[in-house]
């Protein structure tokens, strides 16, 4: 089989992937639409345990479809990050900045329509806590440069193979434990948490009432769209490679979004007597409208792997799950599946920077991916501050690595 067959194969995987994310959207979005008083409890029950196992087979089509794109494109920020800093090439940043396109604009719709009730999600409803969003976000991108990898590349290194992005991963989920649960949660709470500004919520045309929301999305939108146009003729930009990565990485978001979305809106349909509204704290624990994230998710999943009997799959475990598959299983299909062992030098780095991710994280509220796309396509003003300041982390991370390495020649 040729390189580019398998390629091939990899592509239409990807294709498949979203067609079948595609039919369990409709599938959920079905049950909305029943007699729901001509069935018996145990029908409804039956109802809800199937919007459940679709919700999390979902989560691990979609997880699996972002670590198959991110194994095949290389889509990192703290790449981009690092390109800036030693070669000027934004390429990957110009990528970013499509799946940015991509996810604001779907979701936005999504929202608009009906289909995801984004005032219930964590970017929007929860208070507007500053100073963890600038500090989390700045060691989280001096993380990532720190162990040559975001949060989703790292767990994608680790399914192709290469033993660095293990350790991180592994420091990642122990950090993050620690600051959600752990020995470092006082921290958070007591020191950072408290220090908030009374938004009502944190979506951006809310507190920006003056605007209209259409104009706030289309200057959003425009910029990014000058942004990728904006790149020099000659830059690897204009292949096919970068803009179709970040469109699919942009889908993944928007197709998280949907399912939870919609999940949340048909279950209230089908056990309306079950929930006495959209605040329901019951509600709202499994079945809050969410989409990729990796903060919350790892530590999660590290936990339900040890404590298997006591704990409940959801779409967060699955999704991590699916990405460590979708990377392994388009390395084996590609054969650039490998064992890597970096240097010692290296091992030293993927593990402090996996251990200041999983605090930055964790502190931020989300990840590149969580803050960075899932937060920053519904316009949350906490995730723009967040994502802001883990590119100021990576890009000082990165210089001060370059500088360091200056230094030692």
């Amino acid at each position: 089989m040729s390189e580019k067959t398998r390629e091939g194969v990899v592509v239409s995987i990807i294709i498949i992937g979203f067609a079948i994310t595609l039919y369990l959207i409709y599938r959920i979005y079905s049950f909305g639409h029943l007699d729901i008083d001509n069935l018996s409890d145990e029908e409804i029950e039956a109802i809800k345990l199937s919007i459940r196992t679709s919700v999390i087979i979902g989560g691990f089509i979609i997880g699996f479809l972002m670590g198959a794109v991110v194994q095949r494109s290389k889509f990192c920020i703290a790449a981009a990050c690092h390109s800036i800093v030693t070669t000027g090439d934004l390429t990957q940043t110009r990528a970013y900045a499509m799946a940015l396109f991509v996810s604001i604009l779907g979701t936005q719709i999504l929202y608009k329509l009906g289909y995801v009730d984004i005032y219930h999600c964590i970017y929007i409803s929860s208070p507007f806590t500053w100073l963890s969003y600038i500090v989390g976000g700045f060691i989280f991108g001096v993380g990532i440069v720190y162990a040559g990898g975001c949060a989703s590349r790292i767990l994608v290194r680790a399914g192709e193979g290469n033993l660095g992005g293990l350790v991180s991963v592994m420091a990642f989920i122990f950090s993050s434990g620690a600051t959600l649960w752990g020995i470092l949660a006082k921290v958070r709470v007591d020191y950072f948490n408290k220090l908030t500004i009374g938004f009502q919520n944190q979506y951006l045309p809310d507190i920006l009432k003056g605007l209209p929301f259409w104009v706030i999305l289309i200057v959003i939108e425009i910029a990014l769209l000058i942004f990728m146009l904006r790149a020099p003729k000659d830059s690897d930009w204009w292949g096919w490679r970068w803009p179709l990565a970040g469109v699919a990485i942009g889908l993944t978001i928007l197709f998280a979004w949907w399912i939870n979305g919609i999940a949340y809106k048909t279950v209230q349909v089908v056990d309306q007597f079950s929930f006495s509204g959209p605040d329901d704290p019951t509600l709202l624990q499994f079945w809050r409208p969410k989409s990729l994230t990796f903060a919350l998710a790892d530590a999660q999943t590290f936990r339900y792997i040890i404590l298997w009997t006591g704990e409940s799959i959801n779409f967060a475990i699955a999704s991590v799950l699916g990405v460590v598959a979708g990377s392994l299983i388009a390395s084996l299909i590609t054969k650039t599946f490998t064992w890597v062992a970096p240097p010692l030098e290296q091992f030293k780095y993927n593990l402090w920077g996996g251990l200041l991710m999983g605090f930055g994280a964790v502190l931020a509220l989300g990840c590149n991916i969580g803050q960075g796309l899932s937060g920053f396509s519904t316009l949350s003003l906490g995730s723009i501050l967040t994502m802001t300041f883990i590119l100021i982390g990576a890009v000082s991370g990165a210089k001060y690595l370059q500088w360091k390495m200056m230094r030692s020649l």
